[in-house]
């Protein structure tokens, strides 16, 4: 097996790996961190080649299991005995269904980072707000009472212009606002709809008033008080302990924002990887024996969480009592746990890194510079989406 090149994920795997050769159950577990090169999946696609790729490996996104997928080098995990049972004893039914890949299941996902808002709730008692904003209108309101002076806006709605910063923005209140619904669709681009165009219309709509902006000189606009809320991750916690301690005493968050509210649970991106067992490997259901076993183990599952600090990807993080006293210490991980089961990993495509390069190319930046309306804006990104997308099929 091959892990990430992560000191905390292969302090777990030591762990882990220990006490399966220790119980005998089962196939002997070698493991290793995934060679360094300048990435994991330049690694893996190399090792393929030479056919010196392992059995197993984590440190895979949608977009790269996508890629294999096409390649004929991933095993389907749905057809291997005892997968059923793993997903019950994880509660992972409803977030398996953002991994389905017709039928097919070529992933196991091992952690789910879900995007959520931070606000500065110094900022909303300010205000007079007494709840956090959860729509657009909200948010609205919000604006038009804090950014009414130089250098203060409502919310940091854009994350930045990298193709990566897509997931952290238009992709995260699309799933919101869609509740859930994909933005690719068998092999097309379908986010040309109604949640999609009041995604792109909310983003017009700050940025023509002067709520927003994505121009903080470098410094961290919620530790400054240049916004009100933001878009941050779990990851983010450790980050603001250690460089903005005052400022994360009064950070409250809230779930992703979104068109309106209609009862069900918000939706939100899930900063997710996993596991594969790769088609060429000659002990396939060996290495998926050994995948059931750590996994089903509530107790590996909170040394994951504890060397990690990653929400695992399971649907019982809020109510297994196992995790209880974790949460009790971390309120602010507990919160991301709540919408772990609701989180959407990104879209299963090849195209990734140049899909979210249309999106801001043809839809965010010309929204953000008024050099496009919200209709044309998303019409286009749809069009230069789908040359791509039929290209790569």
């Amino acid at each position: 097996m091959w892990v990430a090149p992560n000191e905390t994920q292969e302090a777990f795997w030591k762990v882990a790996v220990t006490k399966w050769n220790n119980s005998g159950v089962g196939a002997r577990v070698d493991f290793t961190t995934i060679p360094e090169t300048r990435s994991s999946e330049d690694a893996i696609l190399t090792a393929l080649v030479a056919g010196s790729a392992p059995d197993i490996s984590t440190n895979i996104f949608s977009g790269f299991a996508a890629q294999l997928a096409n390649l004929e080098q991933l095993q389907d995990l749905s057809v291997l005995e005892g997968y059923e049972e793993l997903i019950a004893a994880r509660h992972m039914g409803e977030i398996m269904k953002g991994w389905d890949q017709g039928g097919r299941i070529f992933v196991l996902p091992i952690y789910s980072n879900p995007t959520m808002v931070w606000w500065r709730k110094d900022i909303l008692h300010q205000l007079g707000i007494e709840t956090v904003p959860t729509t657009f209108d909200d948010v609205y309101r919000l604006s038009e009472k804090y950014a009414t002076s130089d250098n203060k806006f409502g919310m940091q709605v854009v994350a930045g212009r990298r193709w990566a910063d897509r997931w952290f923005d238009y992709i995260s209140y699309y799933y919101a606002t869609g509740d859930g619904a994909p933005y690719i669709k068998d092999g097309k681009a379908v986010y040309d709809n109604p949640a999609g165009l009041s995604v792109l219309t909310f983003v017009d709509t700050m940025f023509r008033n002067g709520w927003t902006t994505t121009d903080f000189d470098g410094d961290e606009p919620l530790a400054t008080g240049a916004v009100a809320g933001a878009v941050r991750g779990p990851w983010d916690i450790a980050f603001f302990k250690k460089m903005y301690p005052d400022s994360l005493d009064n950070i409250v968050i809230g779930p992703m924002i979104r068109e309106q509210q209609n009862g069900s649970k918000v939706h939100t991106f899930a900063d997710s990887k996993g596991l594969v067992i790769f088609k060429h490997s000659k002990v396939k259901a060996e290495a998926f024996e050994f995948v059931s076993w750590v996994f089903s183990d509530d107790e590996l599952s909170l040394l994951w969480l504890e060397k990690t600090g990653l929400p695992p990807a399971r649907g019982d993080l809020a109510e297994n009592e196992i995790f209880r006293k974790f949460y009790q210490a971390n309120p602010m991980v507990a919160e991301y746990a709540a919408y772990v089961d609701v989180a959407v990993p990104p879209a299963f495509i090849e195209g990734t890194i140049d899909v979210q390069k249309f999106m801001g190319i043809e839809m965010l930046e010309p929204v953000q510079y008024g050099t496009k309306d919200p209709e044309t804006a998303l019409a286009d990104s749809v069009r230069r989406t789908d040359k791509l997308l039929n290209l790569l099929q």
